[in-house]
């Protein structure tokens, strides 16, 4: 059996809809979709954990009521939300480009951008919690299926650090950001996590 690692569906933010706070992004009607398809590509599922965001509690929605489960938030497994929640109030993606690109400009990794803001360590930090979690976790889906849904950036550090374990670093954010631009993960995307 297998622990599936899933980025939520499509939602308003990445069809560059306005958003009033990094965790109340719904789906968009392309996202309600593929969070359906989700449910015939996808074995019996006994577990799934979400993030604290909506958007991963919509992706999910389709399994939780097709098996009759509830699923685990997990407050390491958001998204990475390293610009400020209030400055970002009622954005939408075009807004937000010339605060991105001077934040990854720095190539900080201990920059915040604002005191509601993460830095990228503490991006790091969040998800080598995580992948310490899921490790623990592994024996108890020998005979199992658990799907875990979460975002781009955290899930794209997560695989990096699994595939190549190493300290934080400039160099591991400048590759982490080449990623995103050049690889991203697509919305549904599964991968399964091998310990």
């Amino acid at each position: 059996m297998s622990i599936f690692l899933i980025r939520h569906a499509e939602s308003e933010a990445n069809i560059n809809g306005r958003a009033l706070s990094h965790a109340s992004i719904a789906l968009s009607t392309n996202g309600r979709m593929q969070a359906e398809r989700l449910c015939t590509e996808l074995p019996k599922i006994d577990h799934v954990i979400i993030s604290k965001y909506l958007r991963t509690y919509q992706t999910a929605e389709p399994l939780l009521q097709k098996y009759k489960i509830t699923s685990e938030i997990d407050q390491n497994l958001h998204e990475f939300s390293y610009l400020s929640e209030r400055k970002c109030a009622n954005t939408n993606l075009d807004d937000r480009k010339t605060w991105v690109d001077a934040y990854w400009a720095k190539m900080d990794c201990h920059y915040r951008d604002a005191d509601d803001a993460e830095s990228f360590a503490d991006l790091y930090f969040r998800v080598q919690q995580f992948h310490e979690k899921i490790q623990r976790l592994a024996s108890h889906y020998v005979e199992k299926n658990l799907v875990i849904f979460s975002h781009g950036q955290f899930l794209q550090l997560l695989l990096t650090l699994i595939q190549q374990p190493q300290s934080l670093s400039r160099e591991l954010m400048q590759n982490f950001r080449s990623d995103l631009i050049h690889r991203p993960i697509k919305n549904t995307e599964i991968f399964l996590f091998e310990k």
